[in-house]
């Protein structure tokens, strides 16, 4: 199979221009920090200091005042619409272990606007940003829904997980998010060098991501990338509802202006829906798109249980078409990909890692092809991808029935070190 050379190229460069900012198995004791994590902060919660707020004023107020860090903030049903005019351009960038809380089951009591924010609020000295910015400490979001800018704004994410530290507890949970004019929903990124060796625990549970259409359209991303080496995400994922975008969840460790080395994204889903996007999931174990960078070292982990990759690629709504390179279906597995369009591209992404295990997944109804699976792409004029870039799929139960297109290298190797090994049981 071919393609064109892809936008990948673009994406990559403006995203890295904007500061846009992993080898063996499951290492068991990060999973298990993540438990205690989350055990010792339910105990915290009976203790923790509420505040409630009903309007805007209370809303940044709450937010903003630093001795508020270990706050809930409760708000109180209504339209929030964000407004440049106060501190961070508008934006909510939640303190340390804060938790920002709507209406306990009700998510659509609670609406956080941020469709009036002008292009200058997503945007700070080393980056773009979101107009949520979560991941100082432990912050959670739950049971409130959240609006995009309004299309032509080009705002970069809703939510956002930049904010400075060494290691972050992230929860999005109950949360419907309408990415309307901005380019990606719920960004779960380490960026820069500044982000070198952070750990991100994320848990994203329960939530609506849709409507992501504008520039690239990810509805979910996951991110190393320019010189957060050795940096760690790991996503848990339940009873998630991603649809209507023209990428539902992109996952890479990625070097455009810097190297990015050793990094390492997990995420286990359970019981999601990927439904009705251009293509359902786009992961990769390194991503290179500059002529003296390199993507190395780095590995993608997924294990997927019962989620749905439906329908996806649907007959006549040209908007889902993915524009950043990937093929539309259920699933884009790139392992090591490189975009540079000339010679010297040559060799740029080397020893990564993709593995995928699907248990009792729905795969179908995707318009074609429901997955392809590259171990190397590169452009022709790069000639050599990189070399023992490995793609391992497992398909388990009725996910066996999945299509696939699997390509060890493209252009081929001749040394054979390019390698997508496909099981099903």
């Amino acid at each position: 199979m071919k393609r064109n050379v892809s936008p990948l190229t673009g994406l990559l460069l403006i995203l890295g221009l904007l500061g846009f900012s992993c080898q063996k198995e499951t290492v068991n004791g990060d999973w298990q920090r993540d438990t205690l994590a989350t055990a010792d902060n339910s105990n915290k919660a009976a203790n923790e200091k509420r505040i409630y707020v009903s309007n805007l004023e209370e809303l940044y107020a709450a937010v903003n005042n630093p001795d508020n860090a270990g706050s809930r903030v409760i708000l109180a049903p209504g339209v929030y619409v964000l407004d440049a005019g106060y501190p961070n351009g508008g934006r909510l960038e939640l303190q340390r272990d804060m938790t920002l809380q709507g209406q306990a089951g009700e998510p659509a009591a609670v609406l956080i606007d941020e469709s009036s924010l002008p292009a200058s609020s997503f945007q700070i000295p080393s980056a773009s940003t979101g107009g949520i910015r979560l991941g100082r400490g432990t912050n959670i979001l739950e049971w409130l829904s959240v609006k995009g800018v309004r299309p032509g704004i080009n705002g970069f994410s809703v939510i956002e997980t930049d904010l400075p530290s060494s290691e972050a507890f992230i929860e999005i949970s109950h949360v419907h998010v309408n990415v309307n004019g901005n380019r990606i929903g719920i960004n779960i990124r380490n960026r820069l060098g500044e982000h070198a060796g952070r750990k991100i625990y994320a848990k994203l549970e329960h939530n609506e991501v849709f409507g992501a259409v504008n520039f690239f359209g990810f509805g979910l991303m996951a991110v190393n990338i320019n010189g957060a080496s050795n940096s760690l995400i790991q996503i848990s994922m339940r009873g998630n509802y991603v649809y209507g975008n023209k990428v539902g969840f992109i996952v890479n460790n990625a070097a455009q202006s810097s190297n990015l080395l050793n990094s390492r994204i997990e995420i286990t889903s359970h019981a999601d829906r990927f439904e009705g996007n251009g293509v359902a999931l786009d992961p990769s174990g390194g991503v290179n798109s500059g002529s003296s960078t390199v993507a190395n070292n780095n590995s993608t982990y997924f294990k997927i249980y019962g989620t749905s990759l439906r329908n996806n690629n649907p007959d006549g709504q040209p908007q889902l078409l993915p524009l950043n390179g990937a093929l539309p279906g259920a699933i884009y597995a790139a392992c090591g990909y490189n975009s540079v369009n000339s010679i010297n591209g040559y060799n740029r992404v080397s020893n990564n890692i993709l593995k995928m295990e699907l248990f009792g997944c729905d795969i179908s109804n995707n318009n074609g092809t429901d997955i392809n699976a590259y171990a190397a792409w590169c452009p022709p004029a790069a000639v050599l991808a990189g070399t023992n870039n490995l793609v391992d799929l497992h398909l388990h139960g009725v996910s066996a029935l999945a299509t696939v297109e699997a390509v060890h290298s493209s252009p081929a190797e001749p040394a054979g070190t390019n390698v997508v090994s496909v099981y099903r049981n």
